[in-house]
């Protein structure tokens, strides 16, 4: 058939380091692995966040001054 994956061959190579080293940072966060384009997806699907929020406090915004009118 079209499209079959040969996983005896597949699973027979090296492991490329790159790879490994994002699977198991995302096994250790607990974050899927994927496109940006496919977690856009899957968050307006879900209707929740899957990525991470920045790390730190957010900035203070500025107030905005309003001048009065007498």
């Amino acid at each position: 058939m079209a499209g079959d994956i040969n996983w005896k061959e597949m699973l027979t190579q090296p492991d490329n380091k790159d790879t490994v080293a994002a699977l198991c940072l995302n096994t250790h966060t607990g974050r899927p692995l994927a496109s940006d384009a496919f977690l856009s997806k899957l968050e307006r699907k879900l209707g929740r966040r899957l990525r991470p929020l920045p790390v730190g406090r957010p900035k203070k915004q500025k107030p905005t001054t309003r001048k009065r009118v007498k």
